[in-house]
């Protein structure tokens, strides 16, 4: 039986973002990938693209770490192996932090100006990618 993003834990903020995104039910690793995240427990997951992967280590992610503590800088690092990739994950990011306030997060990666990508650090965001 599938569950209901109200279901696996999250705020409130994070079901305003879901709601406002279209999504109306949890894909099999966002059902399972969420509720363990937001335990702490850590997560290996393997899923097909447009499965909701991002949205699966994200929401439990943004939702419980301590984002409202201004200054401190990067507290999550996501790597991946293409900028087409790290730029798709920034906008789902954004999308999905839109009503939680205070987060900054920034996209790197290589064939940009470098100038720019510095002064974008400078600014402590709390999500690198």
């Amino acid at each position: 039986m599938t569950k209901k993003f109200n279901e696996l834990g999250l705020p409130d903020t994070a079901l305003r973002a879901v709601e406002r995104l279209g999504y109306e039910s949890p894909t099999p690793v966002q059902e399972q990938a969420i509720p363990a995240i937001l335990t702490g427990r850590d997560v290996i997951a393997a899923a097909k693209t447009g499965t909701g992967k991002t949205a699966a280590f994200c929401l439990p992610t943004i939702t419980s770490l301590p984002f409202k503590r201004k200054g401190r800088g990067p507290m999550m690092l996501i790597l991946t192996p293409t900028r087409e990739l790290a730029m798709q994950i920034t906008a789902e990011l954004r999308d999905l932090a839109v009503f939680m306030s205070g987060i900054r997060v920034v996209c790197l990666y290589g064939g940009a100006p470098i100038g720019k990508q510095i002064d974008a650090l400078k600014k402590k965001p709390q999500i690198v990618v």
